[in-house]
Order: C-alpha cells, then sequence, then structure tokens
C-alpha cells in the first residue's frame, strides 16, 4: 500500500549512508575463515553488505576493507553486529550491521 502525504520527508538517519561497490571480508564467530562480500552502503556506526551466507540478527560479525585504489572508501578494521538479514532478488542476502569497534587497517 502506498501512502502520500504533503508533510516533507524528514531523514532520521544520524550520520548519512554512502553507497558504493566494494570488496569485504567478513567472518562470523562460528566462521571456519573470512568470507567474500560486496559493501553496499556505509556510514559512520553501520554499513550494508551483500553475501550468500545468511547471519541472523545478533550474529556478531568481524569485517575487513580493503578498497585498494578506491579512495573514497577508507581501508578499516571493524567490528559490528548483525541488526538486519534480508534476501535479495539476486538470491544473495543484503546484511545491515551497526559498527561497535573501527580502526584503520
Amino acid at each position: 500500500m502506498t501512502s502520500f502525504s504533503d508533510k516533507p520527508f524528514r531523514e532520521k538517519r544520524l550520520f548519512p549512508r554512502i553507497a558504493t561497490q566494494c570488496q569485504v571480508l567478513y567472518r562470523a564467530p562460528d566462521s571456519k575463515g573470512w568470507s567474500v562480500a560486496r559493501l553496499v552502503d556505509f556510514s559512520a556506526i553501520g554499513m550494508r553488505i551483500e553475501c550468500d551466507e545468511l547471519l541472523v540478527p545478533g550474529t556478531p560479525v568481524a569485517i575487513q576493507i580493503k578498497p585498494g585504489d578506491d579512495k573514497v572508501i577508507p581501508a578499516i578494521l571493524a567490528k559490528g553486529c548483525v541488526v538486519r538479514c534480508e534476501p535479495n532478488i539476486d538470491l544473495r542476502y543484503e546484511i545491515s550491521c551497526k559498527l561497535t569497534k573501527v580502526r584503520p587497517a
């Protein structure tokens, strides 16, 4: 159902999302090693990645971003927690993570 309103849209996020595409590595506690995902967007406190693995909300994750020549995306090491996991049309999963610790790589 679509709703229409005369009120202007108001963004509720504290930090803007930056849409991008680059490879990231992630690891859940029960993983045997690092897995590859695609970074969809990120902000100061979170990120969204696309991967083949279903990660339930509450799962802690470690993330490495190594962007190479792309200077828009910083190289970081991060820890976070899955807050949302939704299947997409490509039969993959979009994982939203809240970042709890971030440091330069």
